[in-house]
């Protein structure tokens, strides 16, 4: 039988935990994630910050998420922070609800240091059920009910029935992002083994109230599930299983038998089915790093084996870790990327491998690791203790929680392209820096200090060594007869001032078109105080009304014959 691969993507990726939906009428809160009965180790706390977003790939706000026993809600962005959740050491249980869509359960191994966690909602759109008793999708999906319905007590209902369907397709890009729980089932024989799907189905059932109604107990319903054509070689018959929503996983419950281009099963209740495949598996971390062992997040990682044709896609977690289970007794084909899709790792995990882990080294030959850092403060200019930085690179959008007003990320820079913007958004106030633009630089891209706060568009911001950052809102930006800008401010400290006569994007020296500084409270003045290593990077020059952006960084030695060094962010709107 021919594996699909595409099967291990929940399992494998713990930054690409995502979303779907189980029972509408399940027991969220019995087991608060802790699965007992399995052995995925003992409980620890975790960090977790993720997106929610709906199947147009937009951000639903106000969601709320359960891990463990604590709760939070989505924000403007549809992201969410939960810190410290109790979850176990192999096994994280993920829940989300939202009006209007299926509920969203997502089971994944977690990694080292904060877990990335990506979920889409499916739409819940509820419609009488015809009196044929049939519900037909597009697709060729399928379900005819044989007998009566329930309520939710057991006694026997026969008013009107509503219902939503909802089907994943296994070829499916964002099959991930689609389905509950993770690929890991129990089997009859109460073994818990890895499944290959070929099709997941979620019915719920309603009376016109909206109240939860299941099949009567002794009756049955048909459901039909269409096979995707490029799993040729799907078995004649297949398990089929239910999502257990209490536990997070799956549960198998009969079987479905292969007719023409379908998988047709017999179900006594509704919830998510899924046909699938089970087989050994082991688990595995992979280790993603750069020539002097730092960890590189937001690496894409493609697994795949035999002649399968859906790859698993990971991504690096900030601690450069992917983790889940893979199969026993098969050669692993590997491939990392960066974010323009360039080739940049190839290797193979034998099948003979025994290990629980394995480390790739991105080396700087194949492509340029940078560190991104910088600091974030609130309107009052104190650290930001709890929010996140949204990094835009190309196509690409990650998340980095906010530690103690700092954040670092290992990350890669494909194809020369070194134009990025950076967000940071105080998760707690909701204040943000709003899009700055940022240029890459290896081997540190440094940000310096920004402020979240909406009434803030301006700043002119310095730290000295690992001093408390001094800022300045009163600033003012402007063109000059030399080609270039000049950017004024004052702060309590007194005054402060660049220019440089030129507006190209890049990267510059005091030596280069005659780069100026000066910041009055330390007697920093470029053209006469003893300095070394300065750059300045401009990173934005927009039009009249638009913003200047730069940052610098350098080091100087004061009236004392002290060396210091001092790091700046300048957000200026340009007046003229």
């Amino acid at each position: 039988m021919k594996l699909n691969f595409k099967l291990f993507v929940l399992l494998f990726m713990a930054m690409t935990m995502f979303n779907c939906e189980t029972d509408d009428s399940g027991d969220y809160g019995s087991s608060q994630g802790i699965n007992q009965e399995f052995e995925f180790g003992a409980i620890i706390q975790k960090d977790f910050i993720g997106t929610v977003v709906d199947e147009s790939n937009i951000a639903i706000s106000n969601a709320t998420i359960i891990i463990g026993v604590k709760t939070a809600q989505t924000d403007a962005n549809g992201v969410f922070i939960i810190e410290d959740a109790d979850v176990q050491e192999k096994f994280a249980y993920i829940q989300v609800t939202k009006t209007g869509y299926l509920n969203g359960m997502k089971s994944v191994v977690p990694t080292e240091g904060g877990n990335s966690v990506a979920i889409m909602l499916l739409t819940e759109t509820v419609q009488a059920l015809p009196a044929s008793n049939e519900i037909l999708m597009p697709n060729g999906t399928k379900v005819t009910f044989n007998g009566g319905f329930e309520d939710a007590a057991g006694n026997l209902y026969s008013g009107s029935v509503h219902y939503s369907i909802n089907h994943v397709d296994p070829s499916s890009p964002t099959i991930a992002k689609e389905m509950p729980g993770m690929l890991l089932g129990k089997t009859t024989s109460d073994e818990f083994e890895v499944l290959e799907t070929y099709g997941m189905l979620h019915v719920s059932l309603t009376d016109a109230s909206g109240n939860a109604l299941q099949l009567a107990t002794g009756s049955t319903a048909e459901i039909r599930m269409p096979i995707p054509t490029e799993l040729t070689g799907a078995p004649d018959t297949i398990p089929l299983w239910s999502f257990d929503e209490g536990a997070g996983y799956w549960v198998e419950e009969g079987f479905a038998t292969k007719t023409g281009s379908e998988y047709v099963g017999m179900v006594s209740h509704f919830s998510w089915w899924n046909c699938d495949a089970s087989f050994p598996t082991t688990e595995f971390c992979l280790n993603v790093e750069d020539d002097n062992g730092n960890p590189l997040a937001n690496v894409q990682v493609n697994l795949s084996f035999g002649i399968n044709p859906f790859p698993v896609v990971g991504v690096s977690s900030s601690e450069g870790q992917i983790c889940g289970l893979i199969p026993v007794g098969e050669t692993i084909t590997l491939v990392a990327y960066d974010y323009c899709g360039n080739e940049i790792y190839t290797n193979y995990i034998s099948s003979s491998f025994t290990g629980s882990s394995q480390t790739i080294v991105i080396s700087a030959g194949s492509a340029q690791p940078t560190v991104i850092t910088g600091n974030f403060l609130d309107c009052d200019y104190n650290p930001i203790t709890e929010g996140y930085v949204q990094l835009n690179y190309g196509a690409l959008t990650s998340y980095t929680v906010i530690e103690n007003g700092t954040f670092e990320i290992s990350t890669l820079i494909c194809n020369s392209d070194t134009s990025i913007s950076i967000e940071g958004i105080d998760y707690l106030t909701t204040q943000s820096t709003g899009e700055i633009p940022f240029t890459l630089a290896q081997p540190i891209t440094d940000l310096g200090t920004v402020i979240s706060c909406n009434a803030v568009d301006e700043f002119f911001t310095y730290q000295v060594d690992d001093e408390t950052p001094i800022t300045s809102i009163n600033v003012m930006g402007y063109s000059d007869t030399e080609g270039g800008f000049n950017i004024n401010a004052v702060s309590g400290a007194g005054e402060l001032h660049f220019s440089i006569d030129t507006t190209v994007l890049g990267t510059y020296t005091l030596a280069d078109f005659d780069a100026f500084l000066y910041i009055a409270d330390i007697n920093l003045d470029t053209d006469i105080t003893t300095t070394s290593n300065f750059q300045f990077v401009i990173t934005g020059y927009d039009a009249i009304g638009g913003y200047i952006s730069v940052t610098f960084s350098g080091d100087y030695v004061d009236d004392a014959g002290v060396t210091h060094s001092i790091s700046g962010t300048i957000h200026s709107r340009r007046d003229s």
